[in-house]
């Protein structure tokens, strides 16, 4: 058996999200332009029959279905190229786990010292892997990130800690 696993991180599916949200800010946009010809076509053709008020009213309404999606595809966009960018500053290798203990972004933890290892949600629907010791102290880093699949991660585990340690996926529910 190797003496110990070494998960590194992908930066793979955060540039799938990045790139995919960036594709939709782009369809944002052209669906804003869109909804910007029709309603001047709208305004061009009635435009004896409605007065100041109900012109405004009628871009406002119209504009701002496109621009609320606009707005919401931007700050996911910022979001997934901040994670993006997180993975790629990361030093090293995001878990590493052998005899002695388990090493998470960082923080290594003998394995009598481990109070738990789980995968927990968080606000934003992304699992993140936890690892917490007997003093309370927790550090993560988020499942999608990794470069093996969670089943692997956990035989590891399970192994290199004699069956003492295991990853709990209670939390993430269904």
């Amino acid at each position: 058996m190797a003496q110990e696993l070494v998960v590194g991180y992908n930066p793979l599916p955060a540039a799938e999200r990045v790139a995919h949200y960036q594709g939709l800010v782009r369809s944002r946009l052209i669906w804003l332009g869109i909804g910007v010809v029709l309603l001047l076509l709208l305004w061009f053709w009635l435009r004896d029959q409605m007065d100041t008020a109900q012109t405004i009213w009628m871009f406002v309404i119209g504009l701002a279905f496109s621009g609320i999606w606009l707005v919401l595809a931007i700050v996911l966009y910022f979001g997934a190229k901040r994670g993006l960018d997180r993975i790629n500053a990361a030093q090293g290798y995001a878990v590493k786990v052998d005899p002695q203990g388990i090493e998470v972004a960082g923080k290594a933890v003998a394995w009598p010292d481990v109070a738990g290892i789980a995968t927990v949600r968080t606000l934003a629907g992304q699992p993140r892997l936890t690892l917490r010791d007997t003093t309370g102290a927790t550090t993560s880093v988020p499942i999608t990130f990794l470069d093996t699949l969670p089943g692997t991660l956990d035989s590891a585990i399970r192994a290199y800690s004699r069956g003492s340690q295991w990853i709990d996926t209670s939390k993430l529910g269904n």
